[in-house]
């Protein structure tokens, strides 16, 4: 039986391009926004895996910090998180920690998310999606730190 893929198309969030991040004229990174695959949002520690892969290439996870509700974390964190809510219409700034940022231009970005549905379980067990999304997305600019 296929999964429930409807909300997939609204992980990366193709209204903000990527933008690199810069203190003073050195890029140490950049950002990316995405939002939560459902219909209801969730607790951060119900997202079981998270991977970024930018141009085909799998983005390391200790150089990917989540950003949500003001707070921070790297993406190893999110299974302890299990007071932190991700409302549905609240988008999450990921920050990847990459010295030189990403070259000006486009660039194809991949979001896979292996999240667990909390109110489904019954019995011991529970409803777990495997969700993807992919879309070109353009390095404008940075914004300064």
């Amino acid at each position: 039986m296929a999964q429930f893929q409807a909300y997939n198309k609204l992980i990366i969030s193709a209204a903000e391009n990527i933008r690199n991040r810069v203190a003073g004229h050195a890029k140490l990174g950049y950002e990316i926004y995405c939002r939560y695959p459902s219909y209801r949002g969730t607790y951060l520690s119900c997202i079981e895996n998270f991977e970024l892969f930018v141009d085909g290439k799998r983005v390391p996870d200790n150089t990917i910090y989540f950003h949500i509700n003001g707070k921070q974390c790297l993406i190893s964190q999110l299974k302890e998180l299990y007071l932190e809510y991700w409302f549905i219409l609240d988008k999450a700034k990921l920050l990847v920690i990459k010295d030189g940022g990403l070259e000006e231009g486009n660039h194809e970005v991949t979001i896979k998310i292996k999240h667990r549905i909390p109110y489904t379980g019954y019995f011991g067990s529970y409803l777990v999606l495997d969700g993807s999304d992919t879309k070109v997305l353009q390095v404008k600019g940075g914004c300064t730190v």
